[in-house]
Protein backbone atom coordinates (compact mmCIF):
# COMPACT_ATOMS: atom_id res chain seq x y z
CA UNK A 1 0.00 0.00 0.00
CA UNK A 2 1.19 3.12 -0.67
CA UNK A 3 2.15 5.31 1.37
CA UNK A 4 -0.44 8.20 0.56
CA UNK A 5 -3.49 5.59 0.49
CA UNK A 6 -2.13 4.52 4.16
CA UNK A 7 -2.41 8.02 5.62
CA UNK A 8 -5.55 8.42 3.75
CA UNK A 9 -7.15 5.83 5.41
CA UNK A 10 -5.37 5.98 8.36
CA UNK A 11 -7.08 9.44 8.86
CA UNK A 12 -10.51 8.13 7.87
CA UNK A 13 -10.78 5.09 9.63
CA UNK A 14 -9.74 7.52 12.78
CA UNK A 15 -12.42 9.91 12.53
CA UNK A 16 -15.44 9.78 14.80
CA UNK A 17 -17.59 11.83 12.54
CA UNK A 18 -16.96 9.59 9.39
CA UNK A 19 -17.04 6.30 11.24
CA UNK A 20 -20.16 7.34 12.74
CA UNK A 21 -21.81 6.61 9.15
CA UNK A 22 -19.18 4.79 7.31
CA UNK A 23 -18.13 2.28 9.99
CA UNK A 24 -14.24 1.60 10.26
CA UNK A 25 -14.33 -1.96 8.97
CA UNK A 26 -16.01 -0.27 5.39
CA UNK A 27 -13.02 2.11 4.96
CA UNK A 28 -11.19 -0.03 2.98
CA UNK A 29 -7.45 0.35 1.08
CA UNK A 30 -8.01 -1.00 -2.85
CA UNK A 31 -11.28 -1.36 -4.38
CA UNK A 32 -14.58 -2.86 -2.25
CA UNK A 33 -15.13 -6.48 -2.24
CA UNK A 34 -18.03 -7.23 -4.43
CA UNK A 35 -21.04 -7.41 -2.25
CA UNK A 36 -19.72 -4.82 0.09
CA UNK A 37 -22.66 -3.02 2.22
CA UNK A 38 -22.93 0.57 1.75
CA UNK A 39 -21.97 2.93 2.86
CA UNK A 40 -18.28 1.89 1.99
CA UNK A 41 -15.27 3.74 1.21
CA UNK A 42 -12.63 2.36 -1.31
CA UNK A 43 -8.84 4.29 -0.98
CA UNK A 44 -6.74 3.70 -4.25
CA UNK A 45 -3.46 4.97 -5.46
CA UNK A 46 -4.12 6.90 -8.86
CA UNK A 47 -0.82 7.91 -9.53
CA UNK A 48 2.95 9.19 -7.94
CA UNK A 49 5.74 11.25 -8.80
CA UNK A 50 9.40 10.28 -6.78
CA UNK A 51 11.47 13.57 -6.15
CA UNK A 52 14.75 13.91 -6.39
CA UNK A 53 16.02 14.77 -2.85
CA UNK A 54 20.05 15.18 -2.62
CA UNK A 55 20.30 15.37 0.78
CA UNK A 56 17.63 12.54 1.80
CA UNK A 57 19.92 9.19 1.60
CA UNK A 58 17.70 6.66 1.05
CA UNK A 59 14.41 7.79 1.91
CA UNK A 60 12.46 9.12 -1.01
CA UNK A 61 10.06 12.74 -1.14
CA UNK A 62 6.83 11.55 -3.23
CA UNK A 63 3.55 13.50 -4.51
CA UNK A 64 0.83 11.60 -5.26
CA UNK A 65 -3.20 11.54 -5.77
CA UNK A 66 -5.56 8.93 -4.32
CA UNK A 67 -8.98 8.75 -4.51
CA UNK A 68 -11.19 8.35 -1.78
CA UNK A 69 -14.34 6.46 -3.60
CA UNK A 70 -17.89 6.35 -1.95
CA UNK A 71 -20.29 3.74 -2.14
CA UNK A 72 -24.08 4.79 -1.10
CA UNK A 73 -27.58 3.70 -0.56
CA UNK A 74 -28.92 7.14 -1.56
CA UNK A 75 -27.31 10.55 -3.03
CA UNK A 76 -27.98 12.47 -0.30
CA UNK A 77 -25.79 9.53 1.72
CA UNK A 78 -23.32 9.97 -0.90
CA UNK A 79 -23.35 13.41 -0.49
CA UNK A 80 -23.05 13.54 3.08
CA UNK A 81 -20.10 11.02 3.23
CA UNK A 82 -18.27 12.99 0.49
CA UNK A 83 -18.36 15.94 2.72
CA UNK A 84 -17.09 14.25 6.40
CA UNK A 85 -14.33 12.57 4.14
CA UNK A 86 -13.17 16.43 2.85
CA UNK A 87 -13.80 17.25 6.64
CA UNK A 88 -12.04 14.24 7.89
CA UNK A 89 -8.90 15.11 5.99
CA UNK A 90 -6.45 18.26 7.70
CA UNK A 91 -4.25 20.47 5.57
CA UNK A 92 -1.36 20.37 7.90
CA UNK A 93 2.37 18.42 7.91
CA UNK A 94 3.05 15.55 10.57
CA UNK A 95 3.08 11.24 10.54
CA UNK A 96 0.36 9.49 10.18
CA UNK A 97 0.28 6.18 10.26
CA UNK A 98 4.44 6.00 10.20
CA UNK A 99 3.93 8.31 7.32
CA UNK A 100 5.80 11.44 7.36
CA UNK A 101 3.01 13.87 5.60
CA UNK A 102 4.28 16.68 4.25
CA UNK A 103 0.83 17.72 3.37
CA UNK A 104 -2.67 16.29 1.96
CA UNK A 105 -4.31 18.99 0.12
CA UNK A 106 -7.90 18.37 -1.37
CA UNK A 107 -8.10 18.16 -5.28
CA UNK A 108 -11.10 17.08 -7.67
CA UNK A 109 -14.11 16.20 -6.81
CA UNK A 110 -16.38 13.35 -9.04
CA UNK A 111 -18.23 12.40 -11.16
CA UNK A 112 -21.18 11.11 -9.49
CA UNK A 113 -22.18 7.60 -10.81
CA UNK A 114 -25.27 5.20 -10.24
CA UNK A 115 -25.78 1.52 -9.97
CA UNK A 116 -28.26 -0.68 -11.89
CA UNK A 117 -27.86 -2.25 -8.15
CA UNK A 118 -29.36 1.11 -7.05
CA UNK A 119 -25.97 2.26 -5.46
CA UNK A 120 -24.79 5.53 -5.84
CA UNK A 121 -20.69 6.93 -6.09
CA UNK A 122 -18.95 9.64 -6.01
CA UNK A 123 -15.23 10.22 -5.70
CA UNK A 124 -12.67 12.87 -4.01
CA UNK A 125 -9.02 13.08 -4.92
CA UNK A 126 -6.46 14.72 -2.76
CA UNK A 127 -2.65 14.81 -3.56
CA UNK A 128 -0.39 14.10 -0.85
CA UNK A 129 3.43 15.07 -0.64
CA UNK A 130 5.40 12.39 1.59
CA UNK A 131 8.20 11.28 2.45
CA UNK A 132 9.40 7.01 2.30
Amino acid sequence: MSGGVKAIRSLLANNASLTAVVPAARIMAGPLPQGTDAPALAITHVSAMPRIMVSAGSSQFFTARVQVTVLAPSYAVQRQVLKLVRDAVPRKPGTVNNVQVDAILPDVEGPDFTSDAGLYMGSHDFVVTYTE
